[in-house]
């Protein structure tokens, strides 16, 4: 499957160091999610998606980081889900706009999720001729600064707008 520049922006802006433990909310086909394997040598990614049909792709073809727990796959939306008290160094979801669905809730349900020390990535690819990638960007950073985040809008990406916390 090719890399969309959406999925290379997002990762980039990660800044992996290796070691990290990380989460995807809404994997998709696992895109990203092979190009964080790339990056870790000792760390793991949770690959969390609400569709069973979207972790089966990751999977597949990922079965040594099954086995070896450098992958681990959730079919269960994030508002659903129970990580037993793991915390992630860092959380990224490319073009889910959690505004939508979560409302003003997402930031403080990451904010328990990571790390002291950690960052957030999201990403957004807007449709062509629209102005969604600015309603995105305006409403999270918002809402991650009402949580207590620093947010940063980062340089142009292409058409694809970039935020990250520190």
């Amino acid at each position: 499957m090719p890399i969309a520049h959406r999925h290379s922006a997002a990762v980039s802006a990660l800044a992996l160091t290796g070691s990290e433990a990380a989460l995807e909310i809404g994997c998709g086909h696992g895109v990203a999610v092979r190009l964080v394997l790339e990056r870790l040598t000792s760390g793991t990614i949770t690959a969390l998606d609400r569709s069973q049909k979207m972790i089966d792709a990751v999977e597949a073809g990922n079965e040594a980081a099954l086995a070896s727990g450098r992958l681990v796959t959730r079919a269960v939306a994030l508002e659903e889900a129970d990580f037993g008290g793991a915390v992630f160094d860092a959380i990224f979801a490319v073009n889910v706009d959690l505004n939508l669905r979560l409302g003003t809730r997402w930031p403080v349900m990451l904010k328990n999720l990571l790390r002291p020390g950690g960052r957030i990535v999201l990403a957004f690819d807007p449709p062509p001729d629209s102005r969604k990638g600015h309603a995105f960007a305006a409403k999270s950073l918002d809402r991650l600064a009402a949580a207590g985040f620093t947010a940063t809008l980062l340089p142009a990406h292409g058409k694809v707008t970039i935020i990250r916390t520190e």
